[in-house]
C-alpha cells in the first residue's frame, strides 16, 4: 500500500527503535469523560517492581538462550490476538494508546462548532457506519478510475503519478521534502525507487525477493490472484490478461531496484542534481509534468535540486514503465488505487485487501474490528490532532521531567565511553565528543501543533475525507519547501509507541506513548528501567554513531567527517557484528541479514552498554545492592530483554527477515548481550555455553 509523505519522513529515519507496527497520533482542548481504562490481553508484570519474574524460564541456561531464560515462559502463554501478527510490550502498548484514543474520540461530538475536535468526531463516527460505506460500493473511486482510463500517453501518465503525492493514488515512485543533506538549514525535493525505505515503490509484495525466490512462489501466485480479485471488484477490463500482465511488470521492476542492504551507505545514496539532470539521467519518463501535478511551482523548476537517491535503478525503472503498453499501465496505476483505497471502501474490497496484504503476507487471521481501523484511519488524517487531546489526558508534565532527566544521565554515560574508546582516534574522538554535546532531544511531545483548519471533513463522506486529509497532508509539506527547517517538526506523534534519531537534525524524539510500563516505571526498579527505557535512550543515541548515522557531523550536515584510521576501525567491528547476526537462522533456511539490520544492532548493542554504564553512574561509587535475589547489573539485563518478550506469526517472522531493518526479537536480546564482558559475569556463562564468545571475538563498538 502507498505510504503518504509524513510515513516516508518516518522510515527515513534513521533510527526508529522497531518496525512500525501502526499510526500514532494528535488535537484541541476538551474535558471529556472518558471510559475506563481498558484490560489488557496480558500484563506487562505482576509483582509490582518492574520486572515479571513469573515469565522467566530457569530450565534453561542463560548462556544457551539468553532470550528464553529471561522470557520463555511467559512466550509460551502468551497469545498473539487474532488481529495482530506480533504481540509483546510495544503492542501491549499500541493496543492500550488504541483503546485511550477511542475513548477520546467517542467523548466527542460531531455535532458543534467547525473546529479540530468537531473534524475528528466527524472523520471517526463516519467511517464507523459500515452499513453506509457498504452501500457506495466503490461509487467513490469512479472519477479516479475515469482519469485513469483517459491515460493514453507519457504527459498523461506522469500526471497521474505526480498527482498521487496529495491523494490516495499511486505513483511508481517515492518522492518526498525532506532535509537537505549538505546544508540542513534548508528543505530539498528528494525521489526514491522506495523499496529501500520500506515502502514498495512500484511494487505490491514487502521485497524484490517476494518477486525472483523460488521459495517464495507461493506468496507470488497469491499476490497476482489479489490482483485479478481487486480488478474484478472494480469491473476492470480483461482482469485475468491485466493481473498477469500487472505481474510482469513488477516482476521487471524488482529485477532492477537496488537491494535494500546495498542502500545503507548515505554517502552514496545523497545524489543531489538538477531536475533538468534528472531528465537527462531518465528521459522515459515526464519528470516536469510529473513535478508541476504534485504541486511544485513552475518557475525554476528545471532548475530545482533534488536528491536521486539511486540513480541506475530510477533510470532503468524509467524506461522499464516507458516500455510497458499504455492498458497495463493503466491497469496496474487501477488495481493500486484500489488497494490503497481498500480501508475506505466496502467491506467486499476491504476484505479483499486484508485476505492478503493480512492474512498472506503477515499470518493475521482476523481483520482488526472497525473501531480499530477508525482509530488508524482518523491518525493518519489528523494524528496531531488527536496527540494535543491524547497528551493532555496521558501524559502529565513530571513525566516529561523524569524521562529528560534519565536522557540526560544516558548522554553523560555516552561521553564516558566516547572519552575512553581505545580504537578511535584523538581527532575523531574531539569530532564525535562536539556531535554529542549538540544532541537535542525531544520528549513526550512536540513545542507546537499542526492546524487543521483548512481541512475540510465531510459527515458520511469517508472517502473524500481519507482524499482530502492526503491532500492536507502533502500541502503541508509542500507549504516547507524553499522556507527554513522548522526544528520544531515531528516524524512521530506522541501516542506512538516508538521513538527515533533524526540524523539531519541531530536529534532523538522519544513519544508519550513508549514513556510507560514496561519501559519505563517510576514506581519500579530503576536498575529495570535503565535496561527499559534506558537502553531505548542509548539506542536512540547510538544511531547517530551508527554505520549510516557517523556520516553526519554536529550540524547534521552529510560528509565523512572521520579519519581513515578510526573508519577502518569501525568499519572492521561492525563487519564482525554483522557475521554473528548473518549466522542467526530465524525459520528453516532463513538468515537474519547482518547488513540490512546493521544500524539497528550496532544501536542495540550501543543502547544496552550505555544502559549498563548510566546504572553504574547511578550508584555514585556505591557498591550494587541486589534487589528481590537479583544484582543490579542482572536487572539491568534482564529489564532489556524485557522489552523484547515478543512471539510472532512465522509469515510475519519471514517479512520482518525479508524486507525490515530491525532483526527479529530473540536476537535483539542474544546478540548484544554476548558481546558485553559483564553479561559473562551477571549470569555466570562459560565456555561451551552456546552464545559464549570468547573474549577476542567480542563486538565493542560504543
Amino acid at each position: 500500500m502507498k505510504v503518504n509523505a509524513l510515513s516516508l519522513r518516518k522510515l527515513l529515519k534513521q533510527g526508529s527503535i522497531l518496525m512500525m507496527m501502526g499510526a500514532g497520533f494528535m488535537g484541541g482542548a476538551v474535558t471529556p469523560s472518558l471510559a475506563q481504562e481498558p484490560a489488557l490481553s496480558i500484563q506487562p508484570y505482576q509483582n509490582g517492581w518492574g520486572f515479571d519474574q513469573e515469565g522467566m524460564d530457569p530450565t534453561t541456561p542463560p548462556g544457551q538462550d539468553f532470550f528464553t531464560y529471561a522470557n520463555g515462559r511467559y512466550i509460551t502463554q502468551l497469545h498473539i490476538p487474532d488481529d495482530m501478527s506480533s504481540y509483546g510490550p510495544f503492542h501491549i502498548l499500541f493496543e492500550l494508546s488504541q483503546a485511550r484514543q477511542r475513548s477520546l474520540l467517542e467523548s466527542l461530538s460531531p455535532s458543534g462548532k467547525n473546529d479540530e475536535q468537531h473534524k475528528l468526531a466527524i472523520f471517526y463516527h463516519s467511517y464507523l457506519d459500515q452499513a453506509a460505506v457498504d452501500a457506495q460500493g466503490i461509487t467513490p473511486l469512479h472519477d479516479e478510475l475515469a482519469q485513469i482510463q483517459a491515460a493514453k500517453d507519457a504527459p498523461s501518465f506522469a500526471h497521474l503519478f505526480g498527482a498521487a503525492a496529495g491523494s490516495l493514488s499511486f505513483s511508481p515512485f517515492a518522492l518526498d521534502i525532506e532535509q537537505d543533506q549538505a546544508d540542513p538549514t534548508r528543505y530539498m525535493l528528494m525521489l526514491d525507487q522506495g523499496m529501500s525505505i520500506g515502502i514498495s515503490g512500484g511494487l505490491g509484495l514487502p521485497d524484490i525477493s517476494y518477486y525472483t525466490n523460488p521459495k517464495l512462489a507461493p506468496q507470488k501466485q497469491a499476490y497476482q490472484a489479489y490482483i485479478l480479485q481487486m480488478l474484478k471488484l472494480i469491473q476492470w477490463p480483461e482482469p485475468e490478461h491485466n493481473a498477469a500482465a500487472i505481474m510482469e511488470l513488477e516482476t521487471a521492476l524488482a529485477k532492477v531496484e537496488t537491494p535494500r542492504d546495498q542502500t545503507r551507505d548515505p554517502l552514496k545514496m545523497f545524489n543531489p542534481m538538477k531536475v533538468k539532470d534528472l531528465i537527462t539521467l531518465a528521459p522515459s519518463i515526464d519528470w516536469m509534468t510529473y513535478l508541476r501535478s504534485m504541486g511544485l511551482p513552475e518557475r525554476g523548476l528545471a532548475e530545482r535540486v533534488i536528491d536521486v537517491r539511486e540513480p541506475h535503478s530510477i533510470a532503468a525503472m524509467a524506461q522499464i514503465i516507458a516500455g510497458t503498453e499504455s492498458t497495463t499501465l493503466r491497469a496496474w496505476l487501477a488495481f493500486h488505487l484500489a488497494d490503497n483505497a481498500a480501508p475506505y471502501l466496502s467491506h467486499d474490497v476491504s476484505d479483499a485487501s486484508f485476505a492478503f496484504n493480512g492474512r498472506t503476507l503477515s499470518g493475521i487471521t482476523q481483520q482488526p474490528v472497525r473501531w480499530k481501523r477508525a482509530v488508524r484511519v482518523t491518525n493518519t488524517a489528523m494524528g496531531w490532532a488527536l496527540g494535543r487531546l491524547y497528551v493532555q489526558h496521558y501524559f502529565p508534565p513530571e513525566a516529561k521531567e523524569r524521562i529528560t532527566n534519565l536522557v540526560n544521565e544516558l548522554k553523560t554515560a555516552f561521553r564516558w565511553r566516547l572519552e575512553h574508546n581505545d580504537w578511535m582516534d584523538s581527532p575523531t574522538r574531539k569530532a564525535a565528543l562536539v556531535k554529542l554535546d549538540h544532541f537535542a532531544m525531544q520528549v513526550g511531545y512536540p513545542r507546537k501543533w499542526w492546524d487543521y483548519s483548512a481541512l475540510e471533513v465531510r459527515a458520511g463522506d469517508v472517502y473524500g475525507n481519507a482524499s482530502r486529509a492526503a491532500a492536507f497532508n502533502w500541502q503541508h509539506r509542500l507549504h516547507q519547501l524553499d522556507r527554513p527547517v522548522d526544528r520544531d517538526e515531528w516524524d512521530m506523534t506522541p501516542q506512538t509507541v516508538n521513538a527515533y534519531n533524526d540524523p539531519v537534525k541531530n536529534e532523538i524524539v522519544f513519544p508519550a506513548a513508549i514513556l510507560q510500563p514496561p519501559f519505563f516505571d517510576p514506581k519500579g526498579d530503576m536498575a529495570v528501567n535503565y535496561g527499559g527505557i534506558g537502553g531505548v535512550i542509548g539506542h536512540e543515541m547510538s544511531h547517530g554513531f551508527d554505520d549510516q548515522g557517523r556520516h553526519y557531523d554536529e550540524h547534521g550536515r552529510l560528509h565523512d567527517w572521520w579519519s581513515q584510521a578510526s573508519s577502518q576501525a569501525f568499519e572492521a567491528r561492525a563487519k564482525r557484528l554483522g557475521a554473528q547476526y548473518d549466522a542467526q537462522e530465524v525459520l528453516p533456511g532463513l538468515h537474519v541479514n547482518g547488513t540490512m539490520t546493521m544500524g539497528e544492532n550496532i544501536a542495540d548493542l550501543g543502547g544496552l552498554n550505555l544502559a549498563l554504564q548510566a546504572y553504574h553512574n547511578s550508584l555514585h561509587g556505591k557498591d550494587d545492592q541486589p534487589l528481590h535475589g537479583w544484582t543490579g547489573d542482572q536487572r539491568v539485563f534482564l529489564g532489556w530483554a524485557q522489552v523484547w518478550r515478543e512471539k510472532d506469526r512465522p509469515d510475519a517472522l519471514r517479512r520482518q527477515v525479508l524486507s525490515n531493518e530491525h532483526a527479529p526479537a530473540r536476537s535483539r536480546v542474544n546478540m548484544p548481550a554476548h558481546n558485553i564482558d559483564l553479561w559473562y559475569k551477571a549470569f555466570a556463562v562459560h565456555a561451551g555455553d552456546a552464545l559464549y564468545l570468547p573474549p577476542q571475538e567480542r563486538v565493542k563498538i560504543w
